[in-house]
C-alpha cells in the first residue's frame, strides 16, 4: 500500500534525500501504533521483510502543492464557507496530487500553532474529502507543535499538560526548547518512544482517524475506533 503524506518540516513527517524519503519523527510514532503493526501483519510483512516492500510513502512537497492550491483558489466561489480556507485549500491541493499517485491513505500534517484546533481540524478534513480521500484523508494536527507528542513520549504520565505549553518562542516552556533540554534530538525521542502510551486529545484524534482509514482500507475492522 501506499501512504501519501504532507509535512511542515524534516523534524515532523520527514524529507526528501535525493528523492530517498527519510521518515521524520512522526512517521516514526506512526509505526510504532498497533494499528499499524496489525496493518502490517495482514499484509504479510514480517521481521524477515523489508517493511517498505509492504508501505511505501510518497512525500508531497509544498512545490508540488502551490501550483494545485492556486486553481482550487480560483474555484473559491463554489468551496465550502470555512474558517481558516487556506487550509481547506491546501489539504485539497493534497489531496489531489495523492490521488494522482495512486495513494491508499493520504496523511496531512500541519501543527496547530495558535489556532483552535477545530479550526484546522474541519478544514483540512474537508479539503481531503473533497480531494478524493473521504474516509482514508487523515488530519495529523499537534497541539501546539509536533514537540509537545514527543514531549510526551519523555513524560507519559503528564501527557495533557504538554498540550497548553505556549508557542512563544522566548518561553522557557517552549516545547522545541524543552525537546533540545532532553539531550535527545526528535529522531532519538521518537524512537525510544511507545505512542501507544500517549493519552492526549489531539493524538488521540489522529490515532482513531487512522485506525478508521485502514479500517476502511481492509474493507473490516481490524483496529479498534
Amino acid at each position: 500500500m501506499t501512504i501519501a503524506v504532507r509535512g511542515e518540516g524534516s523534524s515532523d513527517i520527514g524529507f526528501l534525500d535525493n528523492d530517498l524519503f527519510i521518515k521524520g519523527p512522526m512517521i516514526i510514532l506512526l509505526e510504532k501504533l498497533q494499528c499499524y503493526k496489525k496493518l502490517l501483519e495482514l499484509l504479510g510483512f514480517d521481521d524477515g521483510f523489508d517493511i517498505n516492500d509492504f508501505v511505501t510513502y510518497s512525500y508531497i512537497t509544498k512545490h508540488e502543492i502551490e501550483p494545485k492550491e492556486k486553481i482550487v483558489a480560483l474555484r473559491g466561489k463554489k468551496e465550502p464557507d470555512l474558517k481558516n480556507k487556506k487550509f481547506y485549500i491546501k489539504s485539497k491541493a493534497f489531496a489531489q496530487i495523492a490521488k494522482t499517485k495512486e495513494a491508499d491513505i493520504a496523511i496531512f500534517f500541519s501543527d496547530q500553532d495558535k489556532d483552535n484546533f477545530i479550526d484546522r481540524y474541519i478544514p483540512i478534513n474537508a479539503g481531503l474529502k473533497s480531494g478524493g480521500y473521504d474516509k482514508r484523508g487523515i488530519a495529523m494536527i499537534p497541539t501546539r507543535i509536533s514537540e509537545a507528542w514527543l514531549l510526551c513520549c519523555l513524560d507519559y504520565l503528564n501527557c495533557q499538560k504538554y498540550e497548553s505549553y505556549t508557542t512563544d518562542k522566548d518561553s522557557p516552556n517552549y516545547p522545541k526548547r524543552l525537546c533540545d533540554r532532553s539531550g535527545k534530538n526528535r529522531f532519538e525521542i521518537a524512537k525510544e518512544c511507545d505512542p501507544n502510551q500517549i493519552n492526549m486529545p489531539s493524538f488521540n484524534v489522529f490515532k482513531k482517524d487512522f485506525s478508521e482509514a485502514v479500517n476502511d482500507y481492509l474493507g473490516y475492522q481490524v483496529c479498534e475506533v
